[in-house]
Protein backbone atom coordinates (compact mmCIF):
# COMPACT_ATOMS: atom_id res chain seq x y z
CA UNK A 1 0.00 0.00 0.00
CA UNK A 2 1.41 3.74 -0.99
CA UNK A 3 1.57 6.52 1.65
CA UNK A 4 1.54 9.80 1.21
CA UNK A 5 5.12 11.14 1.27
CA UNK A 6 3.70 13.98 3.73
CA UNK A 7 2.09 11.17 6.41
CA UNK A 8 5.88 9.26 6.31
CA UNK A 9 7.33 12.53 7.70
CA UNK A 10 5.00 13.27 10.23
CA UNK A 11 5.13 10.08 11.78
CA UNK A 12 8.45 10.18 11.49
CA UNK A 13 9.02 13.66 13.42
CA UNK A 14 6.09 12.03 16.23
CA UNK A 15 8.73 9.40 16.56
CA UNK A 16 12.14 11.46 16.47
CA UNK A 17 10.43 13.68 19.16
CA UNK A 18 9.16 10.61 21.39
CA UNK A 19 12.58 8.82 21.34
CA UNK A 20 14.11 12.30 22.13
CA UNK A 21 11.92 12.70 25.34
CA UNK A 22 12.15 9.09 26.41
CA UNK A 23 16.20 9.33 26.47
CA UNK A 24 15.62 12.49 28.05
CA UNK A 25 13.78 10.58 30.72
CA UNK A 26 16.18 7.47 30.89
CA UNK A 27 18.82 9.66 31.38
CA UNK A 28 17.81 10.86 34.38
CA UNK A 29 17.58 7.68 36.54
CA UNK A 30 19.13 6.83 39.65
CA UNK A 31 21.98 4.18 38.56
CA UNK A 32 22.05 2.79 42.49
CA UNK A 33 18.09 1.98 42.78
CA UNK A 34 17.13 -1.55 42.76
CA UNK A 35 14.26 -0.58 40.68
CA UNK A 36 16.46 1.22 37.76
CA UNK A 37 17.62 -1.82 35.72
CA UNK A 38 13.73 -3.14 35.08
CA UNK A 39 12.61 0.49 34.52
CA UNK A 40 15.43 1.10 31.77
CA UNK A 41 15.16 -1.91 29.74
CA UNK A 42 11.44 -0.84 30.13
CA UNK A 43 12.74 2.44 28.16
CA UNK A 44 14.84 0.54 25.83
CA UNK A 45 12.62 -1.91 24.47
CA UNK A 46 10.29 1.07 23.91
CA UNK A 47 12.98 2.99 22.13
CA UNK A 48 14.17 0.03 19.95
CA UNK A 49 10.34 -0.50 19.45
CA UNK A 50 9.82 2.99 17.75
CA UNK A 51 13.07 3.05 16.12
CA UNK A 52 12.41 -0.27 14.37
CA UNK A 53 8.99 0.96 13.11
CA UNK A 54 11.44 4.67 11.52
CA UNK A 55 13.16 2.12 9.60
CA UNK A 56 9.76 -0.26 8.65
CA UNK A 57 8.40 3.74 7.86
CA UNK A 58 11.39 4.60 5.72
CA UNK A 59 10.75 1.12 3.42
CA UNK A 60 7.12 2.18 2.40
CA UNK A 61 5.91 2.82 -0.83
CA UNK A 62 5.55 6.38 -1.66
CA UNK A 63 2.34 7.96 -2.98
CA UNK A 64 3.73 11.09 -5.22
CA UNK A 65 7.37 11.03 -3.70
CA UNK A 66 9.01 14.39 -4.46
CA UNK A 67 11.62 14.71 -7.31
CA UNK A 68 14.52 13.92 -4.83
CA UNK A 69 13.48 10.25 -4.05
CA UNK A 70 13.28 9.26 -7.63
CA UNK A 71 15.94 7.92 -10.11
CA UNK A 72 18.01 10.03 -12.13
CA UNK A 73 16.97 8.39 -15.22
CA UNK A 74 15.21 10.51 -17.16
CA UNK A 75 16.17 14.18 -15.85
CA UNK A 76 18.13 16.42 -17.36
CA UNK A 77 21.70 16.62 -16.18
CA UNK A 78 21.36 19.92 -14.85
CA UNK A 79 18.06 19.13 -12.97
CA UNK A 80 20.04 15.67 -12.10
CA UNK A 81 22.81 17.38 -10.90
CA UNK A 82 20.93 18.77 -7.72
CA UNK A 83 18.37 16.53 -6.99
CA UNK A 84 21.12 13.57 -6.56
CA UNK A 85 23.08 16.38 -3.94
CA UNK A 86 19.38 16.51 -2.07
CA UNK A 87 18.84 12.90 -2.40
CA UNK A 88 21.96 11.94 -0.76
CA UNK A 89 22.20 15.31 1.96
CA UNK A 90 18.91 13.58 2.58
CA UNK A 91 18.85 10.20 2.61
CA UNK A 92 22.73 9.40 3.56
CA UNK A 93 23.28 11.80 6.07
CA UNK A 94 26.64 13.29 6.89
CA UNK A 95 29.00 11.37 9.48
CA UNK A 96 32.01 13.73 9.01
CA UNK A 97 30.74 16.78 11.12
CA UNK A 98 31.77 16.74 14.98
CA UNK A 99 28.05 15.76 15.84
CA UNK A 100 26.22 14.10 13.43
CA UNK A 101 22.77 13.34 13.71
CA UNK A 102 22.15 9.96 15.50
CA UNK A 103 19.52 8.78 13.10
CA UNK A 104 22.63 8.79 10.77
CA UNK A 105 24.72 6.87 12.49
CA UNK A 106 21.86 3.98 12.96
CA UNK A 107 21.40 4.10 9.72
CA UNK A 108 25.34 3.84 9.01
CA UNK A 109 25.55 0.81 11.48
CA UNK A 110 22.91 -1.04 10.03
CA UNK A 111 23.61 -0.98 6.33
CA UNK A 112 27.10 -1.90 7.17
CA UNK A 113 28.00 -6.15 6.86
CA UNK A 114 28.41 -7.54 10.48
CA UNK A 115 29.44 -10.78 12.30
CA UNK A 116 27.51 -12.09 15.38
CA UNK A 117 28.08 -14.82 17.65
CA UNK A 118 26.50 -14.40 21.18
CA UNK A 119 22.81 -15.49 20.01
CA UNK A 120 20.35 -18.17 21.02
CA UNK A 121 18.43 -19.62 18.50
CA UNK A 122 14.99 -19.28 20.60
CA UNK A 123 15.73 -15.75 21.91
CA UNK A 124 15.65 -15.16 18.08
CA UNK A 125 12.07 -16.46 17.60
CA UNK A 126 9.75 -13.27 16.74
CA UNK A 127 6.31 -13.09 18.78
CA UNK A 128 4.23 -13.75 15.53
CA UNK A 129 6.46 -16.80 14.77
CA UNK A 130 5.77 -18.20 18.12
CA UNK A 131 1.62 -17.28 18.52
CA UNK A 132 1.21 -18.99 15.02
CA UNK A 133 3.17 -22.20 16.35
CA UNK A 134 1.31 -22.37 19.45
CA UNK A 135 -1.69 -22.36 17.38
CA UNK A 136 -0.61 -25.07 15.05
CA UNK A 137 0.19 -27.29 18.13
CA UNK A 138 -2.90 -26.45 19.60
CA UNK A 139 -1.75 -24.99 22.44
CA UNK A 140 -4.06 -22.46 24.12
CA UNK A 141 -2.39 -19.06 25.39
CA UNK A 142 -3.83 -16.40 26.01
CA UNK A 143 -2.73 -13.02 24.91
CA UNK A 144 -2.82 -11.73 28.74
CA UNK A 145 -0.28 -15.07 29.00
CA UNK A 146 1.69 -14.36 26.54
CA UNK A 147 2.56 -10.84 27.01
CA UNK A 148 3.02 -11.53 31.13
CA UNK A 149 5.98 -13.91 30.20
CA UNK A 150 7.79 -11.46 28.23
CA UNK A 151 7.57 -8.88 31.11
CA UNK A 152 10.53 -10.28 33.12
CA UNK A 153 12.22 -8.74 35.93
CA UNK A 154 15.11 -10.73 37.03
CA UNK A 155 17.06 -13.49 35.50
CA UNK A 156 15.09 -16.14 36.48
CA UNK A 157 11.99 -14.81 34.61
CA UNK A 158 14.30 -14.92 31.54
CA UNK A 159 14.76 -18.49 31.83
CA UNK A 160 10.87 -19.25 32.16
CA UNK A 161 10.55 -17.05 28.89
CA UNK A 162 13.15 -19.45 27.35
CA UNK A 163 11.45 -22.37 28.64
CA UNK A 164 8.18 -20.84 26.87
CA UNK A 165 9.39 -20.73 23.65
CA UNK A 166 10.74 -23.90 23.59
CA UNK A 167 7.44 -25.07 24.81
CA UNK A 168 5.80 -24.16 21.38
CA UNK A 169 7.97 -27.02 19.53
CA UNK A 170 6.28 -30.48 19.72
CA UNK A 171 7.90 -31.69 16.13
CA UNK A 172 11.09 -31.53 14.63
CA UNK A 173 9.99 -29.44 11.92
CA UNK A 174 8.75 -26.79 13.73
CA UNK A 175 12.67 -25.79 14.53
CA UNK A 176 12.39 -24.56 10.63
CA UNK A 177 10.05 -21.87 11.91
CA UNK A 178 12.79 -21.45 14.44
CA UNK A 179 15.69 -20.91 11.48
CA UNK A 180 13.28 -18.92 9.54
CA UNK A 181 12.83 -16.33 12.45
CA UNK A 182 16.59 -16.07 13.34
CA UNK A 183 17.17 -15.44 9.44
CA UNK A 184 15.01 -12.65 9.11
CA UNK A 185 16.80 -10.79 12.22
CA UNK A 186 19.97 -11.32 10.35
CA UNK A 187 18.76 -9.76 7.31
CA UNK A 188 17.31 -6.82 9.35
CA UNK A 189 20.81 -5.91 10.34
CA UNK A 190 22.92 -7.14 7.74
CA UNK A 191 24.61 -10.04 9.94
CA UNK A 192 26.09 -11.76 6.78
CA UNK A 193 27.80 -14.54 9.10
CA UNK A 194 26.20 -15.78 12.40
CA UNK A 195 27.18 -18.00 15.11
CA UNK A 196 24.21 -19.54 17.04
CA UNK A 197 23.48 -21.53 20.17
CA UNK A 198 20.68 -23.95 19.88
CA UNK A 199 19.78 -25.69 23.49
CA UNK A 200 18.52 -29.45 22.91
CA UNK A 201 17.62 -30.78 26.42
CA UNK A 202 14.42 -29.44 26.72
CA UNK A 203 13.46 -30.94 23.67
CA UNK A 204 14.66 -34.03 24.15
CA UNK A 205 12.84 -34.33 27.33
CA UNK A 206 9.99 -33.41 25.43
CA UNK A 207 10.70 -36.70 23.35
CA UNK A 208 12.12 -35.28 19.83
CA UNK A 209 14.98 -36.53 18.48
CA UNK A 210 17.89 -34.90 18.55
CA UNK A 211 19.29 -35.77 14.84
CA UNK A 212 15.94 -35.48 13.18
CA UNK A 213 15.80 -31.57 14.99
CA UNK A 214 19.41 -31.00 13.31
CA UNK A 215 18.52 -32.28 10.12
CA UNK A 216 15.66 -29.94 9.97
CA UNK A 217 17.67 -27.02 10.97
CA UNK A 218 20.63 -27.47 8.56
CA UNK A 219 18.57 -28.23 5.51
CA UNK A 220 17.23 -25.13 6.11
CA UNK A 221 20.58 -23.02 6.97
CA UNK A 222 21.80 -24.15 3.55
CA UNK A 223 18.60 -23.28 1.73
CA UNK A 224 19.01 -19.95 3.40
CA UNK A 225 23.15 -19.82 2.44
CA UNK A 226 22.01 -20.49 -1.13
CA UNK A 227 19.36 -17.39 -1.08
CA UNK A 228 21.01 -14.61 1.17
CA UNK A 229 24.47 -15.36 1.17
CA UNK A 230 24.46 -15.42 4.67
CA UNK A 231 25.84 -17.81 6.74
CA UNK A 232 24.77 -19.61 10.33
CA UNK A 233 26.90 -21.95 12.30
CA UNK A 234 25.54 -23.97 15.63
CA UNK A 235 26.93 -24.54 19.39
CA UNK A 236 24.80 -27.03 20.98
CA UNK A 237 24.32 -25.32 24.33
CA UNK A 238 25.51 -28.52 26.86
CA UNK A 239 23.83 -26.27 29.55
CA UNK A 240 24.72 -26.01 33.38
CA UNK A 241 20.69 -25.97 33.67
CA UNK A 242 20.45 -30.11 33.37
CA UNK A 243 24.32 -31.12 35.36
CA UNK A 244 27.43 -32.37 33.93
CA UNK A 245 26.05 -35.92 32.62
CA UNK A 246 23.26 -34.41 30.91
CA UNK A 247 25.91 -31.96 28.63
CA UNK A 248 28.44 -34.97 28.25
CA UNK A 249 25.20 -36.84 26.94
CA UNK A 250 24.56 -33.72 24.93
CA UNK A 251 28.44 -34.03 23.56
CA UNK A 252 27.70 -37.12 22.44
CA UNK A 253 24.97 -36.95 20.55
CA UNK A 254 27.37 -33.89 18.36
CA UNK A 255 30.09 -36.06 17.96
CA UNK A 256 27.52 -38.35 16.09
CA UNK A 257 26.91 -35.55 13.46
CA UNK A 258 28.32 -35.02 10.37
CA UNK A 259 26.85 -31.65 9.05
CA UNK A 260 29.33 -29.20 8.32
CA UNK A 261 27.22 -26.67 9.98
CA UNK A 262 27.59 -27.80 13.78
CA UNK A 263 30.61 -26.47 14.96
CA UNK A 264 31.45 -26.88 18.74
CA UNK A 265 29.67 -26.66 22.26
CA UNK A 266 28.84 -23.79 24.40
CA UNK A 267 28.05 -23.65 27.93
CA UNK A 268 24.90 -21.80 28.74
CA UNK A 269 22.63 -22.05 31.77
CA UNK A 270 22.41 -20.04 35.47
CA UNK A 271 25.94 -19.47 36.27
CA UNK A 272 25.72 -19.76 39.67
CA UNK A 273 24.22 -23.30 39.28
CA UNK A 274 26.63 -24.83 37.48
CA UNK A 275 30.45 -23.47 38.08
CA UNK A 276 32.49 -24.48 34.70
CA UNK A 277 35.24 -26.37 36.82
CA UNK A 278 32.28 -29.26 36.10
CA UNK A 279 32.09 -29.64 33.01
CA UNK A 280 36.10 -29.76 32.32
CA UNK A 281 35.62 -33.23 31.03
CA UNK A 282 33.02 -32.38 28.65
CA UNK A 283 35.20 -29.62 27.35
CA UNK A 284 38.05 -32.33 27.05
CA UNK A 285 36.61 -34.55 25.22
CA UNK A 286 35.15 -31.67 22.96
CA UNK A 287 37.97 -30.41 22.32
CA UNK A 288 39.90 -33.67 21.41
CA UNK A 289 37.52 -34.42 18.64
CA UNK A 290 38.29 -31.09 17.22
CA UNK A 291 35.08 -29.22 18.82
CA UNK A 292 35.36 -25.69 19.12
CA UNK A 293 34.14 -24.79 22.99
CA UNK A 294 32.96 -21.68 24.26
CA UNK A 295 31.64 -20.57 27.90
CA UNK A 296 29.34 -17.81 29.31
CA UNK A 297 31.26 -16.67 32.02
CA UNK A 298 31.45 -14.14 34.40
CA UNK A 299 27.72 -12.73 33.99
CA UNK A 300 26.78 -14.02 37.45
CA UNK A 301 29.80 -14.99 38.91
CA UNK A 302 32.89 -13.29 39.39
CA UNK A 303 36.54 -13.33 37.92
CA UNK A 304 37.24 -16.98 39.62
CA UNK A 305 34.45 -17.86 37.46
CA UNK A 306 36.40 -17.20 33.83
CA UNK A 307 39.69 -17.93 35.40
CA UNK A 308 37.98 -21.85 35.56
CA UNK A 309 36.68 -21.68 32.18
CA UNK A 310 40.00 -20.36 30.56
CA UNK A 311 42.26 -22.55 32.18
CA UNK A 312 40.03 -25.88 33.27
CA UNK A 313 37.77 -25.75 30.16
CA UNK A 314 40.48 -24.37 28.08
CA UNK A 315 37.04 -21.98 26.28
CA UNK A 316 38.20 -20.11 23.05
CA UNK A 317 35.59 -17.54 23.44
CA UNK A 318 34.20 -16.08 27.09
CA UNK A 319 30.10 -15.49 26.70
CA UNK A 320 29.71 -11.73 28.71
CA UNK A 321 32.76 -11.83 30.82
CA UNK A 322 31.45 -8.33 32.94
CA UNK A 323 33.55 -9.50 36.02
CA UNK A 324 36.91 -9.91 34.73
CA UNK A 325 37.47 -5.68 35.32
CA UNK A 326 37.76 -6.62 39.36
CA UNK A 327 40.56 -8.73 38.14
CA UNK A 328 43.94 -6.53 36.59
CA UNK A 329 45.81 -9.71 36.01
CA UNK A 330 43.23 -11.83 33.93
CA UNK A 331 42.17 -9.12 31.92
CA UNK A 332 46.08 -9.13 31.10
CA UNK A 333 46.17 -12.83 30.39
CA UNK A 334 43.24 -12.81 28.16
CA UNK A 335 44.53 -9.96 26.15
CA UNK A 336 48.10 -11.86 25.68
CA UNK A 337 46.67 -15.25 25.01
CA UNK A 338 43.72 -13.16 22.74
CA UNK A 339 40.66 -15.20 24.22
CA UNK A 340 37.84 -12.72 22.62
CA UNK A 341 35.34 -11.72 25.18
CA UNK A 342 31.59 -12.05 23.81
CA UNK A 343 29.71 -8.26 24.83
CA UNK A 344 26.35 -8.19 25.39
CA UNK A 345 25.57 -4.81 26.24
CA UNK A 346 21.45 -4.90 26.74
CA UNK A 347 21.88 -8.07 28.39
CA UNK A 348 24.03 -7.37 31.23
CA UNK A 349 22.27 -4.02 31.80
CA UNK A 350 19.11 -6.46 32.18
CA UNK A 351 20.77 -8.86 34.62
CA UNK A 352 21.67 -5.88 36.70
CA UNK A 353 24.94 -8.13 38.64
CA UNK A 354 27.95 -5.84 37.56
CA UNK A 355 26.31 -3.41 35.42
CA UNK A 356 23.12 -1.19 35.81
CA UNK A 357 23.48 1.13 32.89
CA UNK A 358 24.76 1.48 29.68
CA UNK A 359 27.80 4.23 30.77
CA UNK A 360 29.23 1.82 33.27
CA UNK A 361 29.58 -1.04 31.21
CA UNK A 362 33.23 -2.68 31.14
CA UNK A 363 33.57 -2.69 27.42
CA UNK A 364 34.99 0.64 27.12
CA UNK A 365 37.73 -0.25 29.56
CA UNK A 366 38.26 -3.63 27.63
CA UNK A 367 38.56 -2.18 24.51
CA UNK A 368 41.24 0.57 25.69
CA UNK A 369 43.30 -2.33 27.41
CA UNK A 370 43.33 -4.02 23.79
CA UNK A 371 41.48 -6.77 24.20
CA UNK A 372 39.98 -9.37 21.91
CA UNK A 373 35.91 -8.15 21.40
CA UNK A 374 32.82 -9.10 19.72
CA UNK A 375 29.36 -6.97 20.05
CA UNK A 376 26.23 -9.08 20.26
CA UNK A 377 22.74 -9.10 21.38
CA UNK A 378 22.64 -12.38 23.09
CA UNK A 379 18.70 -12.58 23.30
CA UNK A 380 17.35 -10.35 20.44
CA UNK A 381 13.63 -10.90 20.70
CA UNK A 382 13.71 -11.16 23.97
CA UNK A 383 15.20 -7.80 24.62
CA UNK A 384 13.32 -5.92 22.30
CA UNK A 385 17.19 -4.82 20.88
CA UNK A 386 19.03 -5.64 17.84
CA UNK A 387 22.87 -5.73 16.64
CA UNK A 388 23.07 -1.76 15.25
CA UNK A 389 21.09 -0.51 18.20
CA UNK A 390 24.46 -2.55 20.47
CA UNK A 391 26.96 -0.74 18.26
CA UNK A 392 24.76 2.50 18.43
CA UNK A 393 24.37 2.36 22.46
CA UNK A 394 28.90 2.11 22.02
CA UNK A 395 28.33 5.44 20.12
CA UNK A 396 26.08 7.03 22.06
CA UNK A 397 26.87 6.10 26.37
CA UNK A 398 30.57 4.89 25.89
CA UNK A 399 32.07 7.50 23.73
CA UNK A 400 33.41 4.69 20.58
CA UNK A 401 33.73 6.63 17.52
CA UNK A 402 32.61 5.49 14.23
CA UNK A 403 36.00 4.06 13.74
CA UNK A 404 36.36 2.23 16.79
CA UNK A 405 32.69 0.70 15.69
CA UNK A 406 34.50 -0.36 12.87
CA UNK A 407 37.16 -1.66 14.08
CA UNK A 408 34.55 -3.68 16.53
CA UNK A 409 33.37 -5.14 13.55
CA UNK A 410 36.63 -5.71 12.60
CA UNK A 411 37.26 -7.58 15.77
CA UNK A 412 34.11 -9.53 15.95
CA UNK A 413 35.10 -11.34 12.04
CA UNK A 414 38.51 -12.25 13.75
CA UNK A 415 36.45 -13.69 16.93
CA UNK A 416 34.86 -15.93 14.83
CA UNK A 417 35.15 -19.07 14.31
CA UNK A 418 35.24 -19.00 10.54
CA UNK A 419 37.55 -20.72 8.28
CA UNK A 420 39.06 -17.54 6.11
CA UNK A 421 38.32 -15.02 8.32
CA UNK A 422 41.15 -12.97 6.40
CA UNK A 423 39.04 -12.84 3.13
CA UNK A 424 35.60 -12.81 5.24
CA UNK A 425 37.36 -9.35 6.83
CA UNK A 426 38.57 -7.99 3.23
CA UNK A 427 35.16 -8.79 1.75
CA UNK A 428 33.43 -7.05 4.43
CA UNK A 429 36.12 -4.04 4.54
CA UNK A 430 35.45 -3.09 0.66
CA UNK A 431 31.66 -3.21 0.98
CA UNK A 432 32.05 -0.55 4.20
CA UNK A 433 34.40 1.48 1.98
CA UNK A 434 31.78 2.40 0.02
CA UNK A 435 28.87 3.03 2.38
CA UNK A 436 31.45 5.07 4.12
CA UNK A 437 31.53 7.16 0.95
CA UNK A 438 27.67 7.47 1.27
CA UNK A 439 28.05 8.71 4.46
CA UNK A 440 30.91 11.53 3.98
CA UNK A 441 33.30 9.51 5.68
CA UNK A 442 36.92 8.86 4.24
CA UNK A 443 39.22 6.36 5.21
CA UNK A 444 43.12 7.31 4.97
CA UNK A 445 43.51 4.09 2.28
CA UNK A 446 40.01 6.08 0.67
CA UNK A 447 42.18 9.45 0.52
CA UNK A 448 45.81 7.62 -0.68
CA UNK A 449 43.62 5.76 -3.41
CA UNK A 450 42.44 9.21 -4.77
Amino acid sequence: MEVPFSEILNRIAVIDRDIAELNRLKSRLPADRPYSPTIQLTFDKQINTLLNERVSLMELPILHPPLWLLSKEGLEPSVESSVLKERRSLLAGDLSVPHPNEQDVINFIREIPKTEVHLHLEACVNKETLKFLYKKNGIEVTDKEFEDKYNFKDLNGFIQVFFFVQGSVKEASDLGYFIDSLADYLRSNNIIYCEAFFAPSKFIQNGLDFDEMVEVMVNRIRQIEVKDGITIRLLVDVSRSFGPENAMNNLKRVLGLKQKEVIGIGLGGAELMGPAKDYSEVFKVARESGLRCVAHSGEDDGPWAIWDAVNLCKAERIGHGTSAIQDPELVRYMKENRIPIEICVTSNVFTGKYVRKEQNHPVRYYYDQGLMLCINTDDPDIFNVNLTYEFFKLYRFLDFSIDEIIDLVRQGVLCTFHPEKDSLWKSMEEKIDLIKLKYNLVSEKQIAAV
